[in-house]
C-alpha cells in the first residue's frame, strides 16, 4: 500500500460525476427498452461457486476472481453474467411460461494484464432470451440489442453476424487434429489468406474443401452475399446454418443496413451452438459488445432449453457516448 489509504488496487477505478451519469444514462436507456420488450430484471449474486464458471466458456473459469470460504469452499467473484443467469432459470425459475425473458446489469471480475493497463472490474449490461423457437427467438434478442444501442446515443452501431455451424460443418469434415484445426482457425481470424491456404495444402486438406473455406473466409456483406455462398458449400449443416442466417435477415428489414454477415468472425465457436454477434462502434472503431446462441450451457445446468442472449461493456460505451 506504500501508506496510500485512498487509492484504489492497480486494475481498479472509480467514476465521477459526468462519467458516473454517462453510465447511468447508458443503463436507463437499455433498461427502459428491455423493459418495453417484456424483459424482467434479474440481479445475481457478486459470489458464485468458483465451479459455476466450469461450465461454457472454459477461459472464464481461469480468469475468475477465486477464494474460500469458512468451510473452504471454492468461491469465486462474478465473473460473468451468463452462467449465473442459466443458474437461477435452473434453481428457481424452470417452470415460468417460456420464453423466459431477463435482463441484468453490474459488475463483473477477472483476472487480466494490469501491466498493460487492463482493469480487473468492468460493468456489463446484456439480456437473455430462454425458451423461444431459435429463427424467432434470434431475431427478437438482436432487435433489441440496436435498438437499445440507438436509443442509448449509438445510432451508428453496427453488428457482424456469424453462424457456429457454418464452418462447423465443414470442420467436421477435414479429418484434422485438434492442434492442425487451431492453426486453421488462427488463419482465418487473422485475415491471412496466403497462410490458411499454405497451411491447408501442406494438411492435405481435399481441393474442395479447401476451396470451400476460402469462399468462407472471405465472404464479408450483406445477405445477398450468403445466397452466393450457399451455392458452394457441399456439407448439409453448413448449408442449414447459411439458411438460419438468411431467415435472421429476413426477420430484421429496419436494420439491414446496421448487419454485416461476417463469416470470418469465428472466435468463439466453440462456446456458441447457433449465431454469433459481434457489436462495434464504428466512429470509435472498438467492440462494445457479443452475444449468441448458446444451447448447450444451458443443458450442463439440467435445463433443456435453447438460449440467446447479448451482453455489453458499458466501460467501452461509456468510452464512446
Amino acid at each position: 500500500m506504500d501508506g496510500n489509504i485512498v487509492g484504489l488496487p492497480a486494475g481498479y477505478r472509480d467514476f465521477m460525476f459526468e462519467d458516473a451519469e454517462s453510465r447511468r444514462h447508458i443503463e436507463n436507456e437499455f433498461a427502459s427498452v428491455f423493459s418495453s420488450a417484456g424483459f424482467r430484471e434479474v440481479i445475481p449474486s457478486a459470489v458464485e461457486y468458483l465451479d459455476l464458471y466450469a461450465r461454457g466458456n472454459q477461459g472464464i473459469r481461469e480468469r475468475a476472481m477465486r477464494f474460500l470460504d469458512r468451510d473452504d469452499n471454492l468461491l469465486a467473484l462474478r465473473a460473468d453474467f451468463t452462467p449465473a443467469v442459466a443458474r437461477i432459470v435452473a434453481a428457481h425459475i424452470r417452470e415460468m411460461p417460456r420464453p423466459i425473458r431477463l435482463w441484468y446489469s453490474g459488475p463483473v471480475f477477472r483476472k487480466t494484464d494490469r501491466h498493460r493497463g487492463q482493469y480487473q472490474e468492468f460493468s456489463q449490461i446484456g439480456a437473455e432470451l430462454i425458451g423461444g423457437d431459435p429463427p424467432a427467438a434470434d431475431g427478437e434478442i438482436l432487435d433489441i440489442a440496436l435498438q437499445s444501442l440507438s436509443r442509448s446515443g449509438f445510432p451508428d452501431a453496427c453488428v457482424h453476424v456469424n453462424h457456429a455451424g457454418i464452418f462447423r460443418g465443414l470442420v467436421n469434415s477435414l479429418g484434422l487434429k485438434e492442434s492442425e484445426l487451431a492453426e486453421v482457425r488462427s488463419a482465418i481470424d487473422r485475415k491471412d489468406m496466403r497462410a490458411l491456404g499454405v497451411r491447408m495444402e501442406e494438411l492435405g486438406v481435399n481441393g474442395s474443401v479447401r476451396a470451400q473455406v476460402n469462399t468462407l473466409s472471405r465472404t464479408v456483406g450483406d445477405s445477398r452475399s450468403l445466397a452466393a455462398v450457399a451455392s458452394s458449400i457441399g456439407n448439409e449443416e453448413s448449408r442449414d446454418a447459411l439458411a438460419s442466417l438468411e431467415s435472421l435477415a429476413s426477420r430484421l428489414p429496419r436494420w439491414r443496413d446496421r448487419i454485416t454477415f461476417d463469416l470470418t468472425e469465428i472466435d468463439e465457436m466453440e462456446y456458441y451452438t447457433g449465431v454469433m454477434f459481434t457489436f462495434l462502434s464504428p466512429a470509435h472503431s472498438v467492440e462494445v459488445g457479443r452475444g449468441g446462441r448458446y444451447d448447450s450451457l444451458m443443458r450442463e445446468f439440467g435445463v433443456d432449453l435453447p438460449a440467446v442472449g447479448f451482453s455489453f461493456s458499458m466501460d467501452r460505451l461509456g468510452e464512446c457516448e
